[in-house]
Parts: C-alpha cells; sequence; structure tokens
C-alpha cells in the first residue's frame, strides 16, 4: 500500500462502476453532490484510482454521452494509474485460468484488443485495494467471482456509498 494512504481504504473502480456511478448519480444534478465530491476528495488522497486500461474503455466507447470522457481527462493526472508490470504478471495466471469461461470478452480477443478486467483484478492484488465494479455477483465469469477466486475484495458502487457513509437525508 502507497505510505500516503496507510491505514486508508484505497479504491479502483472499473468501467461498469464508473458507467453504473455516472448513470444512475448524475454529476450535475446537486442532490448528488457529496457523492462527486467525496470521490474527488479521495482522488486527490490517492484513494481513488482506475488503471490506464479502463481509461482507454471509456475514450473507446462511441455513444453519445461523453460525460465520463471529459471527468477521466479531467482528473488523470491523479485518478488513472499505470498498469505496472507485478500488475501485468498477476494478471497472466487469471486470463490463463479464465480464458474459456466467458469472463474475457471474446470480441475484444478477436479483435487482439486487451481489456481491463484481469489487469484490475492484478492490480488490486499486487497493491490490496479494493475494487468497484457494477456487474452481477451470482454470475461465476464476471469481475466480482474472479476477484474472489484471487483473493480480491470487490465491492458495487452502493458498498462503496455505504462504506464512505454517504446517503441522502430528507429535510425535516
Amino acid at each position: 500500500m502507497d505510505l500516503f494512504s496507510e491505514g486508508n481504504t484505497v479504491y479502483v473502480i472499473d468501467t461498469s462502476g464508473l458507467i453504473m456511478l455516472e448513470s444512475t448519480f448524475k454529476k450535475d444534478n446537486p442532490v448528488f453532490a457529496a457523492i462527486w465530491e467525496e470521490i474527488e476528495d479521495l482522488i486527490k488522497q490517492g484513494c481513488f484510482k482506475t488503471i490506464d486500461f479502463v481509461e482507454q474503455e471509456i475514450n473507446d466507447y462511441e455513444g453519445k454521452e461523453d460525460f465520463l470522457k471529459k471527468w477521466v481527462k479531467k482528473w488523470k493526472k491523479h485518478l488513472v494509474v499505470d498498469t505496472d508490470a507485478a500488475s501485468f504478471n498477476e494478471a497472466i495466471p487469471i486470463i490463463n485460468a479464465e480464458y474459456n469461461t466467458g469472463f474475457l470478452n471474446a470480441r475484444k480477443q478477436a479483435e487482439g484488443k486487451e481489456e481491463a478486467d484481469p489487469y484490475l483484478i492484478g492490480y488490486c492484488k499486487v497493491h490490496n485495494y479494493t475494487l468497484i465494479a457494477s456487474e452481477s455477483k451470482i454470475k461465476n465469469n464476471k469481475i466480482p467471482a474472479v476477484s474472489e477466486r484471487n483473493g480480491v475484495r470487490c465491492i458495487d458502487i452502493n458498498d462503496f456509498l455505504i462504506e464512505r457513509g454517504l446517503r441522502m437525508e430528507r429535510k425535516k
């Protein structure tokens, strides 16, 4: 774990987590301002990150929604980390073990493109970080199950909000 974050949980978010975050808790909606303030404060503290492969997945998105592209670009210096050699090495057995399970995207494999998921899990395993992903917790070939098999703590956005003590309160 990094010295500056000793004792603090460091969260690493997947593309699915970013998409869920943005689609459910729109940044321009004042009701959700505290969520985005918390995340951006965590980014500044080095406690909320993603890897370069996730940045690439966000940038490759061709839909009309461009908020995440702009937001990731704005915070890139503190948010996006390059996947290090140790994480690559940790991802290799994950890729080998999950090659035929449906965990890896067949289209990306056919196109010779890397995908973020095994590298995210490898990165979190090497650094003992918590992975945030919004994928099915019951399917055996999704990030939560593969993370669990590899000793990586994986939570979803709702778990993250609860862990950080974020909630909406009604005015009385």
